[in-house]
């Protein structure tokens, strides 16, 4: 389990996408349909952690993107970004539940365009969520595959990746 102390810490942290051992300045990712892409990233302040982002895109038009931190082969995840998925985040309300959790403890966030989940003490990791309407998150709702790179690099930022992203959008014909 993994605590809100930590988690943040790691959300803080400058990130770099890394292939074969190298750092990346610049990177370019494919938005092809459909998306199914895992990232390893490192920290030069902390390089004991290890960190991969995964983007995955379902056949139902939904679209997860999510920061891992994994330990020992454990994968813990950090923060995940939902559009047109289910979730329902748990009853119990107890003291390490911060208040922006309360209004939505117990219930499907279905009627929202999309939600993102926090690590909160004493939960499975990402065990609960807020829509993204009433987060600071810059994308609110995906309208199409056409924002895709939008919402990624959203995400990228909010996750402090430094790594420059340049999207290859060519449509293949067949």
């Amino acid at each position: 389990m993994i605590t809100v102390e930590l988690a943040d810490y790691l959300l803080g942290l400058d990130k770099y996408i890394v292939e074969d051992g190298r750092i990346l300045k610049n990177h370019e990712l494919n938005l092809e349909k459909p998306m199914n892409l895992r990232l390893t990233l490192t920290a030069p302040e902390d390089t004991d952690q290890s960190l991969f982002v995964e983007i995955w895109e379902s056949p139902k038009k939904s679209l997860k993107v999510t920061l891992h931190h994994q330990d020992d082969n454990i994968q813990v995840g950090l923060m995940r970004i939902d559009f047109n998925s289910r979730h329902k985040n748990p009853e119990e309300i107890t003291n390490n539940v911060p208040t922006k959790f309360h209004p939505y403890a117990g219930i499907f966030l279905d009627e929202y365009a999309g939600h993102i989940h926090y690590v909160v003490d004493g939960y499975t990791s990402l065990a609960w969520a807020i829509p993204l309407e009433t987060d600071g998150f810059l994308v609110k709702e995906l309208k199409s595959r056409e924002n895709y790179s939008a919402t990624i690099n959203a995400f990228f930022k909010k996750i402090n990746l430094k790594t420059n992203i340049t999207f290859n959008t060519q449509l293949s014909i067949i």
